[in-house]
């Protein structure tokens, strides 16, 4: 499989995917739907969603602060637009 180009709108659709199933399926039916909408691997997946973190914890330098323009771009787009999902949650989320 080719390199994906990751876009604002990818990042957008793993948050909120995510987000809306965490409570009612299991973690790898939702990364699979993910792999499938977006045509990447499950790692990068994965890499996305733990990526997250850094930004989340306010950690942007030093050891897993591997978070993309584009990445941290989505996930500010996302808190502005959600009121209703906290950091915090979104910590939980993406570390299981």
């Amino acid at each position: 499989m080719a390199k994906h180009k990751w876009t604002k709108k990818d990042c957008l659709l793993v948050i909120t995917e995510f987000v809306k199933r965490y409570k009612t399926e299991d973690y790898k039916n939702t990364e699979k739907d993910v792999v499938m909408q977006i045509g990447t691997s499950a790692s990068s997946v994965k890499m996305t969603c733990k990526n997250f973190v850094p930004l989340l914890i306010n950690q942007l330098e030093g050891f897993g602060s591997n978070i993309s323009k584009t990445q941290g771009e989505a996930l500010m787009n996302y808190l502005e637009n959600y009121n209703d999902v906290n950091p915090k949650k979104l910590i939980y989320i993406f570390e299981n």
